[in-house]
Formats: structure tokens, C-alpha cells, sequence
């Protein structure tokens, strides 16, 4: 372990080009997940709360006021 940390500061340059492929591996899986799943999800919840608005003839200015105002939750008081 001690070689390979001396290593590593004689030759930082190095380093960093031997561990930049598996950092990026890491961050494109970790963005493909978020804008393959979590984006989406996202997206059909705000959608939905529109169409509901609409159809149901609510203010629109109560889902930007609430943005979560079809989640019921007990007051922590």
C-alpha cells in the first residue's frame, strides 16, 4: 500500500488519468438512473397535479403556494 501511495505522489498526473475512468463510470450511472427514473417521476407528478387542477377547477395559485398539497401529514406540533 505504501508503494502504491508514493507512487501516486511522485506522479500525480498520472494518478488521476489511471482513476478518472472508473470515477466516470460511477457519475454517468449515477445520472443515467436520475434522468432515466427519478427525472420522469418527477415530471408525471407535476403534470398530473395539473391536469387534476384543471379538471377539477381549482386555483392553480394553491399547487405553486403547496406544491404537495395532495399529501396529507400530521402538523409535528
Amino acid at each position: 500500500m505504501e508503494n502504491i501511495q508514493t507512487f501516486m505522489i511522485n506522479h500525480p498526473i498520472l494518478s488521476m488519468a489511471l482513476i478518472l475512468p472508473f470515477s466516470l463510470i460511477i457519475v454517468i450511472g449515477i445520472f443515467s438512473i436520475l434522468i432515466n427514473f427519478v427525472l420522469p417521476v418527477i415530471l408525471a407528478f407535476w403534470l398530473s397535479g395539473w391536469v387534476y387542477t384543471a379538471i377539477v377547477g381549482e386555483k392553480v395559485q394553491r399547487y405553486y403556494q403547496q406544491p404537495f398539497w395532495f399529501i396529507r401529514y400530521k402538523s409535528a406540533l
